[in-house]
């Protein structure tokens, strides 16, 4: 696989994550982050299965390797997603997708300790840029609410950092095992999360079928596109890169995701970015500009 054909999977994974996030801020506001969760990865689950009946894409996978993806999932796609979207519920889904740029920080370690590949100092300088991000975006809070609203960071970053351990386990799981196919992993990693939001809210599994079945048709399509795309689509494209990808540039090229779903914003809500999202997406872009320049 060219390094052209990998980058364009990345891409193309942050542009349909970052489009459903949109949807999942709203749902997550009209129902709950582990309600929004569930029925994520659920719908997700049914379409990898059938994705990996219609391939073929089966096989054994040594234990060692599917520990760490069972963990991936319940981490990253459990944990991870409760986080994000109570954060989400808060913050947006563009003020909270620039967070991830602190992603390539970790994964950029990650990669320089355990996989041989360079961390430079372009990467630190950008790590800067991120930080001056955050603060605008902080100070916005405390100039319309009156507060730093702390907590909806924290969680923001919680989610980031226990997304970033899921993608590491996973690259690990690739390095022990190869020969592993994505829809093959990506179901490992569904069963691991939809474990953890059985133990959080067991109770979900039995509402969230009730729920769904009274939206209108267009909540509905809405709700299956959003969690089809932005989960079954998204890490099939993403785990299809990050198994060939230089994990430091491949978390750069999240750049995409808070762009685009900064315009979504704009253009769902009727409502101009203002000055804090500006000047925080000006800082973001010469931190990406830093990330990638070698």
């Amino acid at each position: 696989m060219s390094s052209l054909q990998v980058y364009l999977m990345a891409i193309g994974a942050n542009l349909t994550f970052s489009t459903a996030s949109l949807f999942f801020s709203i749902f997550s506001k009209r129902f709950s982050p582990v309600w929004m969760g569930t029925v994520k990865v659920s719908l997700a689950m049914i379409a990898f299965l059938i994705a990996m009946g219609l391939s073929g894409q089966t096989g054994p996978v040594p234990w060692s390797a599917l520990t760490l993806l069972f963990i991936s999932g319940l981490g990253g796609l459990c944990g991870g997603d409760i986080f994000l979207f109570k954060a989400y519920t808060t913050l947006g889904a563009g003020r909270t997708l620039v967070m991830f740029s602190f992603e390539p920080l970790f994964l950029g370690i990650y990669g320089y300790f355990f996989l041989g590949q360079v961390f430079t100092v372009n990467q630190f300088l950008a790590v800067i840029c991120m930080v001056v991000c955050i603060y605008i975006f902080m100070l916005e809070r405390m100039k319309l609410h009156g507060s730093w609203d702390l907590k909806s960071f924290v969680w923001a970053f919680t989610g980031i950092l226990l997304d970033v351990v899921g993608v590491m386990l996973t690259r690990s799981a690739f390095e022990i095992a190869p020969h592993l196919e994505t829809f093959q992993v990506n179901v490992i990693r569904c069963a691991g999360a939809l474990v953890g939001f059985l133990i959080v809210a067991p109770k979900i599994f039995v509402q969230f079928p009730k729920d769904i079945w009274k939206f209108t048709s267009r909540d509905k399509i809405i709700i299956i596109g959003a969690s089809v795309g932005g989960c079954f689509l998204s890490l099939a494209l993403y785990l299809a890169a990050l198994k060939h990808a230089h994990v430091g540039t491949l978390s750069a090229i999240a750049i995409t995701g808070p762009v685009w779903v900064a315009m979504l914003e704009s253009v769902y809500f009727r409502k101009w970015p203002n000055r804090y999202l500006v000047g925080a997406f000006v800082f973001f872009l010469l931190g990406f500009y830093l990330m990638v320049i070698h």
